[in-house]
């Protein structure tokens, strides 16, 4: 018996998988890669203490868990033993989270950006000098040579014998990417003539717009919501018919296209290709938080029901898999593959469709016409026979709204995409504001949206007004909050007292944008977190950058508070950024909002609270494009800018001073 015991327990042993590093960390990503042969730590002293006692350069690896080349990467190479020995004999290897350490990622993100001229991505990964110097760095690296690329199993050995052997070399390859980092463009002395500055930004963006498929770029196409939102207001401005154009028809493009999931509702974080046809099938919140207004406000625009449906559906998918029940916050993303396939939950047969119809008294004729609109084809569209849904030219057949339920209850034959049950606060913030902003379309939205900022602000808020940046389901709040925790909440706080006019929203956001200047800003110059202090910049990558949505905040909240410091603030920032906004507003496009909204300048309506409910769809129909409301005691209205009031009366004397021509086209 105890022969029998102990040969149990040496298989047990022999086949029992070693944690590196990275055990007791709390982020999925970071969990994903616990038991993977390379010795992994996790971003902190004890790695970069341990490269300098043995004089090792530093691996490091960026990704999230939803990111399907990230598994790919790892199960191509981390996972290898080859590869692995490699990295364990010449560095110290680091995995990071690019969701819990967003100050990380984009600091290097924007190193790759300036070495290879051209967007970066996930994964992301870097070899470093001991003292944290970057002298190579890549997205996805194949673990041998393959697609005109070098493979893991060349560079590891090539820079780690080198960095021992040849410091020549790498001294050269640091002083590079030094010179290459801290590389600026040449400012030129810009004459801002409000005549012609809408139509400079236009202009740049027009060159971006793909005029066959949509979209912006004409590679790869993102949702590029700060563009999209730059646009209607361009448009409110000067109602530019390309302004519109080119945003409508974006919208449109994408509600119909394979981007948009046409049978649960939700957007896909971007296609790999120019026509919107192959996703990447990850559902990330931020993205999907950002595009909603816009769908709201083009609805408003063109009572197109498809605009309000991509909303309705949009939020119901997120309320009902992306949502912790219990607080009512939402979790960060699922997984691009599900079924061991990518996208393998969203993807339709077409013999089984067909027979799941019929099934549900959907009749052969009806079904077929249906599967046709949404090009669900017997050869398949996507992948071999699998077919994915969107929308064709064709009219849109009858039953089709039963006929999507019912497709949706096939998918519950499959397998849901697992989620990355990351809280992260400023993820969470823009989906709150959302839902608020969606309550034009039915107040049980604004109910929801209340309850889930409370618990938001309960849950990552500490008792000194400090926020905390993310947490795990279950768990309580650690890491400390980092520049976008406070504008996206700001910005969402700012949005619960237009819809409100609880006084309390505007007052936390008072009390926030405080703590936020002392922690993040110092002359002109903002950075992202206060402990690594990377430095932060007005680009809208992946989401809307956090120092240009804090600037929106700031000019805001200059207005509501009579604040000079909020408004020296935020022009001091805009114009040390004036030479990218005006050259690069595509790039840029919400500090270029922040520019024109600085330029016209923001208004505010003052009344009483019964009065701008009573006024609430007069107001909107004012022509004056940056208008905002706030609430005062008195009967009267007034209308008044950041320094003083110049409107006082009636409702009809205050619409006609407002009503006047725009003086910036």
């Amino acid at each position: 018996m105890k022969k029998i015991f102990l040969i149990i327990f040496m298989g047990i042993f022999i086949f029992a998988k070693t944690p590196n590093h990275l055990l007791g960390q709390t982020s999925p990503y970071l969990k994903q890669h616990i038991y993977n042969p390379v010795n992994w730590y996790p971003w902190g002293k004890k790695a970069f203490k341990k490269a300098k006692q043995e004089h090792k350069p530093i691996f490091l690896s960026i990704g999230y868990s939803t990111c399907h080349w990230c598994h790919v990467m790892e199960k191509e190479s981390f996972e290898n033993k080859k590869i692995a020995k490699l990295l364990n004999k010449y560095f110290i290897s680091i995995e990071v989270d690019a969701e819990e350490m967003p100050n990380v990622d984009k600091y290097y993100q924007r190193v790759y950006q300036k070495i290879h001229k051209k967007r970066g991505g996930w994964p992301l990964n870097i070899i470093l000098s001991e003292n944290k110097k970057p002298f190579f760095i890549a997205k996805y690296i194949p673990p041998t040579n393959a697609y005109g690329v070098l493979g893991l199993d060349y560079i590891l050995p090539y820079y780690g014998k080198a960095y021992q052997n040849n410091k020549n070399l790498i001294d050269k390859k640091i002083l590079l990417f030094e010179k290459l980092i801290k590389q600026k463009k040449k400012r030129k002395n810009i004459i801002i003539n409000n005549k012609n500055i809408t139509k400079i930004i236009l202009k740049n963006i027009y060159t971006k717009f793909d005029k066959k498929y949509k979209g912006f770029g004409f590679g790869a196409k993102y949702p590029n919501s700060a563009i999209l939102n730059l646009l209607f207001d361009i448009y409110k401005l000067t109602k530019s018919d390309k302004a519109k154009k080119m945003a409508l028809e974006t919208l449109t493009t994408m509600a119909n296209s394979s981007i948009y999931d046409q049978i649960g509702g939700g957007f896909f974080r971007y296609t790999t290709d120019r026509t919107w046809s192959s996703p990447h099938f990850e559902k990330m919140l931020y993205s999907n938080a950002q595009i909603l207004p816009l769908y709201i406000k083009a609805y408003k625009m063109t009572k197109n029901k498809k605009f309000k449906e991509v909303v309705i559906d949009t939020l119901k998918q997120f309320n009902t898999h992306f949502k912790d029940k219990k607080n009512m916050l939402y979790f960060s993303a699922s997984n691009a593959d599900s079924d061991n396939m990518d996208g393998g939950y969203y993807l339709y047969k077409y013999s089984n469709a067909l027979k799941f119809l019929n099934k549900h008294n959907i009749s052969k004729q009806n079904a077929k016409e249906i599967l046709k609109y949404l090009d669900i084809q017997k050869d398949g569209n996507y992948d071999s026979e699998y077919a994915l849904a969107k929308i064709t030219n064709m009219k849109q057949p009858k039953n089709y709204k039963k006929v999507k339920e019912i497709l949706q209850k096939m998918r519950k034959t499959k397998t849901f995409p697992s989620l990355d049950k990351k809280i992260i606060l400023s993820w969470n913030a823009m989906m709150i504001k959302s839902e608020i902003e969606a309550s034009s379309f039915n107040k049980k939205y604004l109910n929801k949206a209340i309850k889930s900022l409370k618990n938001l602000q309960k849950l990552m808020q500490k008792k000194d007004g400090t926020l905390y940046h993310q947490t795990f389901y279950n768990k309580l709040p650690s890491q400390d909050g980092m520049l976008e925790d406070y504008a996206y909440l700001i910005d969402t706080l700012l949005e619960a007292y237009q819809k409100t006019f609880n006084q309390k929203y505007l007052n936390d956001a008072n009390k926030l944008a405080k703590i936020a200047i002392k922690k993040f800003y110092n002359k002109g110059n903002w950075i992202l977190d206060d402990k690594i202090k990377t430095k932060a910049g007005i680009n809208d990558d992946y989401y809307t950058s956090a120092m240009s949505i804090m600037v929106k905040d700031l000019l805001y909240l200059a207005l509501y508070k009579n604040s000079l410091k909020f408004q020296n603030i935020a022009k001091k920032s805009i114009f040390e950024h004036i030479t990218e906004i005006i050259k690069t507003p595509s790039i840029n496009p919400q500090m270029s909002d922040n520019f024109l909204k600085y330029k016209k300048g923001l208004i505010a309506i003052k009344s009483s609270k019964s009065n701008l409910i009573k006024f609430d769809k007069q107001i909107k129909k004012i022509k004056y494009p940056f208008l905002t409301k706030e609430v005062i005691k008195s009967n009267k209205f007034l209308c008044c800018d950041s320094k003083s009031c110049f409107g006082y009366g009636s409702f009809k004397k205050i619409k006609n001073i407002l009503n006047k021509d725009n003086d910036i086209n």
